[in-house]
């Protein structure tokens, strides 16, 4: 259900003076809606009050002054752990000293803020005032940030090894640093990244990763000022990225034929305001981007026949335009899918539209153009829920045909009428005609059938549901874990490749323990249960433990 934010956050306390208090009227103080402190803040705004002085203050990762947290982990954790800077945070601000009191612009900086890694929670709020002048004060908490770990996933009779060491706040500064080693369900790597949300306390950010893997690697780098604000004017990214693998295809959780790749692509995207009003807005965006892909021979497992697909080379280079109408209508809730987060959710429209051309003159081996719409919404339909909604879809004509057309449309409703409870239904429905290799479907263990094994079946149309009971108790270990319990049922259906025809409806059913991460910069959800197919097949085991961060709805 809604957060109804109050002064004291876990944490740390907050009291606001007197001399602010008294001149908001009755009614006007903290309350649930699209933002805890948009009501007192939009007082100010009406009465032409200016911002003063900006105050930061940074909380460490525990709060020893709090009964039962002053503990030998809590202080040795907040000893090792460096607090993230001051002006860490005032880069990230939106608004300034001297600069008019926006209600939409203080949300908009509280927002940007949580959803940096490094932030656990966040306030923004009065801190008294002079004629038409109030001060400000920003109150952030730390989330720890230093990971060090080995994490494994088991589902669908499989694993993954993840060993790595990475600092979401690596000094206090705020910058991404990562470095790791692992073993996934199709590979093994190594992998170094480094991000800086704020270059030189700036609003670029930067991107800089290289994975090398038992099949290839991955090089990336991103450079870009992003949309900070509604009302920002522009934005500008520049993004190369190399890529090369073995493309793998499987048949009942079998490797059936392996096919090397190599991508290679660069894009430069400029998008311009065009207009805001009230929560509305549109932009334009326009820019140019050069994607080339090539096969290796196809390589088959003994006993397998090659899969009906076509390996086709091939590069597309040319400008792309674009549009986009937004809204901001947020809302915060809680344990909607993490456990005791913050988790703001927009239940505006965001509409995106796409097209880019790509001819032969220009390099591309043949002409072609592609044209991509998407469409993202939410709503609350009886007070205690949240629907949120998706779809997509995507072509590419060439040689006077359609082709790589892909699908897909899906929702997800949660239901918080019970105390401590969220009901989840989640459903959705994918469609591929005349698709690339690397874009065919699959059901299966971690494609969200979790009974079966992974990788199960392939096809080029699917539906798939979910429902699940989550539950989340007061109990809490070490003052950083807290224990939920789930019960699921999971359904899907795919049209199959080879031969072609629809298969028979799949259901496993599964229970167990989620573990929210109350502490950690990654508010991971971890999974912890048994699950047992209903409908049986070759090869498909009675149950299936399943372990992990592995539900992303």
């Amino acid at each position: 259900m809604p957060v109804a934010h109050a002064y004291s956050l876990p944490g740390f306390h907050v009291r606001e003076p007197a001399s602010c208090l008294v001149l908001l009227p009755t009614g006007l103080s903290p309350v649930a809606g699209p933002w805890y402190a948009a009501d007192q803040w939009a007082w100010f705004a009406r009465h032409h009050y200016r911002v003063g002085r900006i105050r930061i203050r940074v909380v460490n990762v525990f709060d020893i002054s709090r009964p039962g947290e002053d503990t030998w982990y809590a202080r040795l954790a907040n000893f090792i752990h460096i607090k993230t800077r001051p002006a860490v945070v005032r880069a990230e601000l939106l608004f300034k000293t001297g600069g008019p009191v926006k209600a939409r612009t203080l949300y908009e900086t509280e927002r940007n803020l949580l959803a940096l890694p490094f932030v656990r929670i966040v306030i923004v709020v009065p801190d008294g005032c002079h004629g038409r002048v109030v001060n400000v004060r920003v109150i952030e908490k730390d989330a720890w940030t230093l990971k060090a770990n080995v994490q494994f996933t088991h589902v669908g009779g499989q694993s993954e090894f993840h060993y790595n060491i990475k600092d979401t706040d690596f000094l206090g500064l705020g910058k991404i640093l990562a470095v790791g080693w692992e073993k996934t369900f199709e590979q093994t790597g190594t992998l170094f990244t480094y991000e800086d949300p704020a270059i030189l306390g700036s609003h670029w950010t930067g991107l800089a990763q290289y994975d090398h893997y038992s099949d290839g690697f991955l090089k990336e780098l991103t450079v870009g000022r992003p949309f900070y604000r509604d009302r920002d004017p522009w934005a500008l990214t520049f993004t190369g990225t190399s890529q090369q693998e073995n493309l793998d295809f499987f048949e009942n959780d079998t490797l059936a034929e392996s096919v090397p790749t190599r991508i290679d692509d660069f894009a430069v995207d400029y998008g311009h305001l065009i207009a805001f009003s009230h929560d509305t807005g549109e932009r334009f965006f326009v820019g140019w981007s050069r994607q080339s892909e090539q096969y290796g021979p196809p390589t088959l497992t003994p006993g397998y026949e090659a899969l009906p697909l076509v390996f086709a080379d091939r590069t597309e280079n040319g400008p792309t335009v674009g549009w986009q109408l937004f809204q901001d209508r947020y809302r915060s809730f809680e344990n909607i899918r993490l456990i005791d987060r913050v988790e703001d959710y927009n239940l505006g429209w965001t509409i995106n539209a796409n097209w880019s051309y790509d001819p032969a003159w220009l390099g591309s081996l043949g002409s072609s153009s592609t044209l991509n719409l998407s469409v993202n919404t939410g709503t609350r339909i009886f007070g205690h829920d949240l629907f949120l909604a998706a779809a997509s879809w995507r072509a590419r004509r060439q040689e006077k045909a359609w082709q790589n057309e892909i699908g897909e449309i899906g929702g997800t409703y949660y239901n918080q009428m019970l105390p401590d409870q969220t009901l989840v239904f989640h459903g959705d429905y994918e469609f591929e005609v005349n698709p690339d290799p690397d874009n065919l479907l699959y059901i299966g263990g971690i494609q969200g059938l979790r009974g079966y094994p992974n990788f199960f079946r392939l096809g080029s149309r699917l539906w798939s549901g979910t429902i699940e009971d989550r539950i989340v108790t007061p109990i809490e270990f070490l003052h950083t874990f807290v224990l939920g319990f789930v019960v699921y049922a999971d359904w899907a259906r795919i049209d199959e490749l080879s031969p072609s025809r629809w298969s028979r409806t799949y259901q496993d059913v599964g229970a167990g323990i989620r573990i929210g991460d109350l502490r950690s910069a990654y508010g991971q959800v971890y999974y912890l249960t048994l699950a047992f197919p209903t409908v049986h097949a070759p090869g498909v085991p009675v149950s299936s433990i399943v372990i992990g961060d592995i539900v992303n709805f």
